[in-house]
Formats: C-alpha cells, sequence, structure tokens
C-alpha cells in the first residue's frame, strides 16, 4: 500500500459557479468564493492505493490481487490488463463537521457539491500521476455503486485488499457499504486504450456528476 497525504487539487471558483449553475448577480453567487475558501481550509485530500494484478477471469467476476470481484462491467475492462490500482480516497472529515454546523441551507449545498468536486478532480490527478509513473497512456475508473453490475456490496471485497490500511487515513466501511467520513470514494484504476466511463452505461439523466452520454448500444455490450 502507498500513501498520498496531499493530493494537489486547487478550487478555481469560474470552474465551481458553472458547476452550480450560478451566474453573477443569482442569488449566491456572491458569497460563492468565501464558501471555496472556507471549503480549501477544511479539506485535506488524501488517498491509500495499491499495485495489484489481475487473475482468474469468469464470465461475472475477476480475480485482483487475491480477491475475486463480481462484476461483468469490470470483467470486461479488465480482459486485457495485468496490473491495476485499487483506491480509497477522502477529503477527510472537517468539511462535512463545518457544513453540519451551518444553519445556511445554501452553504451547505456548496460545500457538499465542492467536495463532489474535489473527490473527482481527486481521482483524475491520481489517475494521471499513476498512469505516468508507471507508463500507461490512460487509466479509466471504475467505483462501486457507480453502476448497478457493480454494487456497493462489493465495496468490501475491494476494502479487504488494503488489509484495513485504510484506517491510516480515518477511513472505516458501515455494515451497509459506506465509507466514513462520507465525502469518500473508492475504486479500481486501470488500463483502458479505448477509455472507459461508467457515465455511459448508466440511463439515469439527473446525476449532476455525469460526465458522458447515455450509449444505450453500449451498455447492451456490457451485459
Amino acid at each position: 500500500m502507498e500513501l498520498i497525504d496531499r493530493l494537489p487539487v486547487s478550487l478555481e471558483a469560474g470552474e465551481i459557479a458553472r458547476r452550480l449553475r450560478l451566474r453573477a448577480g443569482r442569488p449566491g453567487s456572491a458569497q460563492l468564493q468565501d464558501v471555496i475558501e472556507l471549503a480549501e481550509s477544511k479539506i485535506h485530500l488524501r488517498a491509500v492505493y495499491e499495485i495489484s494484478y489481475v487473475g482468474t477471469k469468469n464470465a461475472e467476476s475477476v480475480e485482483v490481487g487475491g480477491v475475486v470481484l463480481r462484476s461483468r462491467v469490470l470483467r470486461r475492462n479488465l480482459g486485457r490488463a495485468q496490473k491495476v490500482f485499487p483506491y480509497i480516497m477522502t477529503i477527510g472529515p472537517e468539511l462535512e463537521k463545518t457544513a453540519a454546523s451551518i444553519g445556511d441551507l445554501l452553504k451547505q449545498y456548496y460545500l457538499e457539491e465542492i467536495a463532489n468536486i474535489v473527490l473527482e478532480r481527486g481521482v483524475a490527478w491520481l489517475s494521471g500521476w499513476l498512469g505516468e509513473r508507471w507508463g500507461f497512456p490512460g487509466l479509466s475508473n471504475l467505483s462501486p455503486g457507480s453502476l448497478e453490475d457493480w454494487p456497493l456490496t462489493e465495496q468490501r471485497p475491494l476494502f479487504s485488499l488494503f488489509g484495513g490500511k485504510e484506517k491510516v487515513i480515518g477511513l472505516a466501511l458501515t455494515d451497509r457499504f459506506l465509507i466514513l467520513p462520507r465525502k469518500s470514494v473508492s475504486g479500481i484504476l486501470f488500463p483502458s486504450e479505448e477509455g472507459f466511463t461508467a457515465c455511459r452505461l448508466c440511463p439515469r439523466e439527473t446525476c449532476p456528476s455525469r460526465s458522458a452520454p447515455y450509449d444505450e448500444s453500449l451498455a447492451a455490450e456490457n451485459q
């Protein structure tokens, strides 16, 4: 296991405003910079990752680091992979505590969304950094719960790859397979020449984190 204590992710007001669909003069736009500065002071973005090797592959499962992960989509995408990178990432508990203590619902919403943006950027940074370090031109990501095919219950075997070492960055997995602190994410980064995005297999139209349009034909291929 390797630990990265502070991932170098910055927050830009313009990009966050676009994500929140804020325009100058609209309610809340004036206080956004104050909320960003508050968030920056409370975020401690950390990650642990493993270098794991792909083993036995079956129709609906794939072995990673000696642990069987059940997902047709994951098995399909790791078909030619040998080395992959399971990871767990968190911004820590402080931002969540601060948001809970604020009576302003709009500020709470901003802090929630900023936390989501930071995690997305953190995964993107880790993907690029590992790709450059290990000579992969592109790494794609898949997280438990992002698709019906790889549900949250798969957090348990994924966490088992770390042998309890996730506690180094203050993480725990609940009986309902949720990560604490809440603003955390886990997944596997894997080489993909074509580039894989889970959003293309997900039909949920209202997801605020959507990064690519739903592709019905591609989703059918992965069933």
